[in-house]
Formats: C-alpha cells, structure tokens, sequence
C-alpha cells in the first residue's frame, strides 16, 4: 500500500539506473574506530581554507536578542564527469559528485542549544570526512569527539543544514551517524566540515536530471554569509530563478576551461517576521535552481536552455511545447504494478478498455462512463506504491475517453504554492488536467471524486493547449481554474459532552463531517487502518477480486483478509488516540471509532466519522465547585505572538473555509452552571468571522461556535481585522464554565 503524501513526481531523479557507493557496512550501528583518523584528515583541509566569512566570532548587534546567529553557510557541489576516464564509457559510465560544506552558528540562548545538542554527518564513503568543533567565547577550540556517534535509519528528519546536497538531488539517502554534544552552552559557536564524495551510476543513459532545489533565503535563525557554488563541465545545462528579491546566480569562469561554475551569495538575511498565513514561495526571497547532464544532442522537449546558458525563465510558448510534447511522449512510460515495471502506459490503457468493454463501458451513458473510468483508475492506482503524476493520469484519463469519442481539453497550471505560470522553470512545476464540458478532472488520489477541486490549484491561472502541426501552430488559451468558497470547503463537528462519574475528566463523543478541500485534509488519516480498499473495485462496477478463484484460492484469499482487517483493528485505536492527543495537545483515553461515510463516492461525498474519547486537563475543582473549559473542545487555536503583530506580506489562509462545532453539554446532577452569558460573543469583518452561541435548556448547556475564513487570499491592510476574529477564537478557548452544588 502506498504512502498517499507520497506521489510519484516529488522528491526523484527524472531518470537514474541506480546509485554506486563504495559503503561501509551499514549493518553496524556504531562507527568503527578505525575510520576515525580516516574522517577527519578528509575534511582537515577545509579548515585552513582561507575564508573571510568564516572567521567572524561576534554577531551583529541587532541580532545579539536572537536565538542564534548563522555566521556562514556555505555549499560547494562539483559534477565531474571526468574523473574516471571519461563519461558513459565503457569503463565507468558515472558521474562523481565532491562536496565541501562549511557551517559556523552563534548560539545564545537555551532554546538554540537545545537544537544543536546533536548533529549529524553523513560517512558512506571512505573518502567522506567530517570535523565539528566548539569555539568557546574565551577562544578555546574543543573538538567534538565522534567515537560515540550512533547510525540512524534512512529517511530520519534531520535539520537541512547537515544534509548533502547530494542526497536531496538525487532523493537518496546514504549512511549518516547523529552524535551528542555535551558541553553546548549559551554563548559557543558551532562549526562544522564536512567533504563527502558521491557517484551515479547512470549505465548508459544519455540525460540525467537531477531534482529541483529550492532555497528558500529565510533561515529559522538571521544569517551573515549563505553561499552555494555548483561547478559543472561543458556537458551540463543549469537553470535558475531568484524571486522576491533574492540574489541571483552568477556565472563565472574556471580555470579548468571546460568547467563553469555558478555562484549564489546571499548576505546579512534577517528572520522573517510574518510566519503565519504564509506561503513561502510565494513571498520570501527564494532562488530556485537545477542542473541537467546530457551527451545526447537530441533533447527535444527538454526544458532547457542552450549548454553553458544560464537559463532564467521560459515564454509560455516554449512553456506550451514542452507540456504538450511530454504529454504525448508519455504512453511509452513504464506503468508498474504493485511495483513492477511490467507494462507500458499505452499498454494498460489497452488492457483497460478491453476490461472495461467486458463490464458493459460501450452501453454506458456518457455521464457514467466518464465516472466509471475515473474510479477504474482509482482503483488500480490504489494499489501502487506510488501516485500517477498529473501527466500520465491525463494521459490515461484522456485516452480512454478517447475510446468513447469523447472529447476532453488539456489544462496545464502550476501549484499556487510555488508561484505563476511565468515562474516555472522545472517541468515538475507543470501541473496537468482534463476538461469535458463544464467538468474539470484532476489527477486521483486514493480517496478522491470526479471533479473533486485540488487544494493547490484552486483559482489558478492556466492555458488551454492543442496540438501543434505542421500546418496549424499549437493554441494557447488562458484559462481561470474555478476557487472554492465557504460553502464548499465545510468541517462540521458534533459534540456530545459529560463529565465522567469520578467529575475529573470530560466524556466527549464527536461526529466529524467534512467537504470540499476540509475532506481532503482529514481523509487519508481518517481511513488509515480500515478496509476501504476492498471493496473499491464496486464503483465502477467490477467483479470481486475472489471471483473466478478456485476454491483453495479463495479460502487464502478470504484468510488474508481477515488477517488484514484484524491487524487494523489492532492498529487503529493507538493511530486514533495519537491523533487526538496531537490535536488536543494532551493525554486523552480512547473509547472508540466509527465511520459513518467514508465520502469516496459521487452519492455520498463527506466523510463522516465519529470518535468517543475522554479529555483531561479540562476541568479545574475549587472546593465543591468545578470550573469546565468546554469552549476548549474546539481544540487549541492559534496565538499571534507580539512580534508577529505586524505585518509585511499579504495573508494566504489557503483555502476559504467555514467550521462549526455543536456542543452540548449534560449538566452534572446536582449541579447548576454558571457563565453562560459571558459565552456569547460575535466578531465579523471581511477577513471572517468568529462567534459563540450559548444557552443553557433542559438541563444542558448548548453551544454553539462557528469559525469562517471568507477569502484565501487578503490584502496585509486587512490584517487588523484578521487579528481581530483571530484573538477572538484564541480567547474564547480559554472561558470556563462554573458548576455549582445544588443547596
């Protein structure tokens, strides 16, 4: 089963045979002693380097109240394709990757120390080195002793300042050790070195594209000196794009004549103020940049300048080729299943129409054809290991339609979390989708709907592209993807509230119904560990997977499912209690789970889901009194910080939403309520809304409290009123309720 925040497209090399290492033995879990020297000497050497930026021991004075300062950054990655007797050779078809790294922070508070207390380095290479020392403010220098340093799994989160740059261009992860830094304390600085070597094995391939980096300028702590240099041979291709007032890239010579290199500088960058209802890409200084090997003239649809250009950007019609070519050329990828490269695309789409003609697909309105198909896609794509990406799903989507002569139109746009269509520099950036009529179909998830809107492409700006002919040139038509407002995006949530017998915690069942983008959100958690994928086969009308088995066959069919679903039921509690204690930011005891609708089909679109559970932490006891925080049932709410209250950039709340929650309370036996009154309150203005309804009947409290976000997208001279509905929710999460003994 795949992991549905994992598609396909994100995070790969566009094509890569496999990775070549010369690896220590990665079965060992504790760095062995002898290799100690060894990781040293290889990066001594970057210390005597000389290095203005590198020497500063004082941060500026504006910065003395900051956690921490960044005194120097700096990345060098060299691509060498040379090093082994020549490139795509019979010899050594790989490219080597040397990389220096060099890190100095100032640190000035707990909170920093407590960050760097570990670091980590990467040793997969007998050649890879590593240093990390400690300049204390007196001047003494302390190494750090690594004989202790610990191996980690692949794929442990680790801050981005001690990963290779290697391992996030080519998504791979090579063999990285964390070690403790005991002796950390306000006022040292950090430094570490680090010089590692890394070779791709490309086995004949003519075009490698290495994934997209992005480097986002802001770091969590201001810096003084952030550099990355990329040096590459005559062979290479690289693109960059700085936006929002980020340094660019400069070329500059070598004197190795045959290499280039580029060089991104970016000094004295402060921290960013405006951390909520931001997207970062779209207003934080940003510079994008990738780099492409070829010894192949024939690049036809790459987007790509010319070799040793220091490509910028692309004209929508270059934009336009390039999407259209890409499309058509897919139909001869590889289509894998349950994980095997077993078929092409144009193959499956063979095979799908001959089984989708078996189940009638030729007498089926067109209205359910078009829905059938989009399921019978789901479906198979429930299965991998990995999404479709936008292309190949409208590649799939549009062809099979084709079967039926119905006529689709190609959209392509780009993410509303990276920038305008006039931005795109990576064909990753180039989003695809299929209109027929009025309709929009974008890609599937495993729990998506026809027509079902997509989060980062709500309201986006896009083209309509044909086919270009020899006779007829290729059109382009702009296109305004449709937005989704308050009405369409909904979380609805049920409270039924007591308090237990022994008074010291909250007995709360909750009935969660969401739509629209709100669905989209809370759908993969709320389906993780239970049975939906079986019978999924039935929205498009499909034969049960046990049919046509022989009797054996069914009989391990039906034990493997009774496997599954007792293993979900095991795991799905603890998954269930973890959620909500993230939620609620406490301990809290489970009672029990139901879903009610899992809004995977057209008829029944929310998701509908209920959870009973107990909540401490809720109720204060003053004598014989109580004291209930049941506005807290909504959760904990954000809190504008003093230093976030006021405002650079404008406010991006991601989608238009409204969320109401109905709660009633059973008042305990016994007992009256007091501060009920005070409940009540409104707030509304053009940003949103916030407001809390109150009453107390038939011996219950009733509340009810709504939330609206009424744009996504707000100018910053509104965020006076967006404070104000904002302060309005945190504050109402703190109110409490009196409970008092009858006399």
């Amino acid at each position: 089963m795949k992991a549905s925040h994992k598609p396909l497209h994100i995070f790969t090399i566009f094509f890569i045979a496999f990775l070549s290492v010369t690896n220590i033995s990665f079965a060992q879990d504790i760095i062995n002693e002898d290799f100690l020297d060894n990781i040293e000497t290889n990066a001594r050497f970057i210390l005597g380097e000389s290095s203005p930026a590198f020497a500063v021991t004082v941060a500026p004075e504006k910065w003395k109240k900051e956690s921490a300062t960044i005194i120097g950054y700096k990345r060098s990655i060299l691509f060498d394709k040379k090093s082994s007797g020549g490139f795509f050779t019979a010899k050594d078809r790989s490219v080597y990757f040397f990389e220096k790294v060099r890190f100095r922070i100032k640190l000035n508070d707990n909170n920093a120390v407590q960050s760097f207390t570990q670091i980590f380095f990467r040793y997969s290479d007998r050649e890879d080195g590593f240093i990390a020392r400690l300049i204390k403010p007196n001047g003494e220098i302390i190494e750090v002793d690594l004989k202790d340093a610990v191996g980690i799994e692949p794929g442990t989160d680790m801050p981005e300042f001690f990963k290779s740059f290697f391992d996030q261009i080519s998504g791979e992860q090579r063999r990285y050790f964390k070690v403790a830094i005991p002796d950390l304390e306000p006022g040292d600085i950090l430094e570490y070195v680090a010089n590692t070597k890394s070779k791709l094995n490309v086995s004949g391939a003519g075009y490698v594209e290495f994934s997209p980096q992005y480097e986002i300028c802001s770091k969590n702590y201001p810096v003084m000196h952030n550099e990355i240099v990329i040096e590459t041979d005559e062979k290479s291709f690289f693109k960059s794009l700085s936006l929002n007032g980020a340094p660019e890239f400069k070329k500059e010579a070598t004197d190795a004549g045959n290499f280039t290199k580029y060089v991104f500088t970016d000094k004295d960058r402060g921290t960013e103020k405006d951390v909520n209802f931001v997207k970062e890409m779209l207003v934080y200084p940003l510079v994008k940049f990738q780099v492409i090997y070829s010894n192949n003239g024939q690049v036809k649809g790459a987007l790509i300048g010319q070799k040793g250009e220091l490509k910028k950007g692309f004209s929508k019609e270059e934009l336009a080729l390039k999407a259209w070519e890409d499309y058509e050329s897919v139909g001869s990828n590889a289509f894998s299943v349950n994980g095997m490269l077993v078929y092409t695309i144009n193959s499956f789409i063979n095979d799908s129409w001959a089984s989708l003609k078996k189940l009638g697909a030729k007498d089926w309105t067109e209205k359910d054809y078009v829905k059938n198909v989009y399921y019978y896609v789901r479906n198979k794509v429930l299965f991998q290991n990995s999404y479709l990406s936008d292309k190949a799903y409208a590649y799939i989507f549009g062809s099979l339609l084709y079967q039926r002569d119905i006529k689709s139109d190609l959209i392509i746009t780009t993410s509303n979390r990276i920038g305008n269509l006039n931005q795109i520099l990576f064909e990753e950036e180039i989003r695809y989708a299929l209109r027929v009529g009025n309709q929009l179909y974008f890609n599937c998830t495993d729990h998506s709907n026809p027509g079902e809107f997509v989060e980062t492409l709500l309201g986006n700006e896009g083209y309509i592209i044909t086919k270009p002919t020899k006779k007829v040139p290729q059109e382009i038509k702009p296109f305004k993807l449709p937005d989704a407002g308050i009405a369409e995006n909904m979380a609805h949530f049920a409270i039924t509230a007591s308090l237990t017998p022994d008074l010291n915690n909250i007995a709360v069942s909750r009935v969660n119904t969401f739509k629209g983008i709100s669905k989209s959100r809370n759908i993969d958690a709320a389906l993780k560990f239970t049975s939906y994928m079986l019978d999924d086969y039935k929205f498009y009308g499909g034969n049960d997977p046990a049919d046509g088995m022989r009797a054996v066959q069914q009989e391990e069919y039906e034990k493997s499912i009774r496997a599954l679903k007792e293993e979900f039921k095991r795991q799905k509690p603890e998954f269930v209690k973890e959620q909500l204690e993230r939620e609620y930011r406490q301990k809290i005891k489970y009672k029990d789970f139901k879903i009610g609708s899992d809004g995977r089909s057209v008829k029944k679109s929310d998701l509908v889901f209920t959870e009973d559970f107990e909540l401490p932490g809720m109720i204060r006891k003053a004598g014989k009194k109580y004291l209930v925080n049941l506005t807290g049932l909504v959760g904990p709410q954000l809190q504008i910080k003093k230093e976030e209250r006021e405002r650079t950039f404008d406010i991006n709340v991601g989608y238009a939403r409204t969320l109401t929650w109905a709660i009633m309370f059973k008042i305990p036996d016994g007992y009256t309520v007091d501060g009920i009154a005070e409940l009540n309150s409104v707030v509304e203005n053009e940003a949103g809304k916030f407001s809390c309804e109150a009453k107390e009947e038939n011996g219950q409290v009733l509340m009810k409290i709504s939330k609206v976000y009424k744009q996504a997208n707000i100018s910053k001279s509104k965020w006076t009123d967006m404070l104000t509905f904002v302060d309005a929710a945190y504050n109402n999460s703190f109110r409490y309720l009196l409970l008092k003994p009858k006399k």
